[in-house]
């Protein structure tokens, strides 16, 4: 089978894209938020009670802004092209906003469309993930922290992001806990996601390697 060549540029706008509505899906079924967004939720359902102006996506890209200092320091440098990252960050924040204009903030009040939605937004979101590890352009900080942390320590990629998943829900559940006493915005779906996001992005990023040609 001949592969879609010159897939690399492509891969970054339909993953920041597919990303954002991922997130929507999920956060709509009311079942919790990923764990990769976990944390930047939970902060924002506290900080939004005293700032309504301070959004689901304006929380990500701050708390994005931090973890790339977090990664520097980790991986003991610092290169300018980081900074497109956290550029990709904003970007994502954006359109994550759009996206919760177009669909509504609320959850879906049927049990039938909460589940359809979860699990429209994993395999959505999963999907984003492997098109953005697999464009040159820059990614979000959440990946760009698992790739580089991956290559700097020689740890395997899809291992490591199994890891960062479930540090990221123990750092959610942490700041729930603090925050409000509850697991709000934390719940089965949120553990769901944790331990089947790794496959789920290794198994779609197979599947893409073998139609499109991400080399160029």
């Amino acid at each position: 089978m001949k592969k879609v060549p010159k897939f690399n540029v492509p891969a970054w706008p339909i993953g920041i894209v597919l990303i954002a509505l991922g997130v929507v899906f999920i956060t709509k079924s009311a079942f919790g938020v990923s764990s990769v967004v976990a944390p930047a939720y939970v902060i924002h359902l506290k900080v939004s009670q005293y700032l309504p102006w301070y959004t689901f996506g304006t929380s990500e890209y701050i708390l994005q802004g931090f973890l790339l200092m977090v990664m520097c320091v980790v991986i003991r440098r610092f290169r300018w092209r980081y900074l497109l990252s956290f550029g990709t960050s904003v970007i994502y924040g954006v359109v994550l906003d759009l996206w919760f204009r177009l669909f509504g903030t609320e959850a879906y009040a049927s049990m039938p469309a909460r589940c359809v939605s979860f699990a429209a937004g994993a395999l959505i979101s999963s999907l984003a993930i492997a098109f953005l590890f697999r464009t040159r352009l820059p990614q979000q900080v959440y990946e760009l922290f698992v790739k580089e942390v991956s290559q700097r320590y020689k740890l395997k990629m899809n291992k490591f992001k199994l890891v960062y998943d479930l540090s990221s829900l123990a750092v959610a559940v942490a700041l729930a806990l603090i925050f409000s006493r509850s697991l709000n915005g934390i719940g089965a779906g949120t553990i769901i996601c944790a331990v089947v996001n790794a496959p789920l992005i290794a198994m779609f990023g197979k599947a893409l390697d073998k139609v499109f040609d991400f080399s160029q």
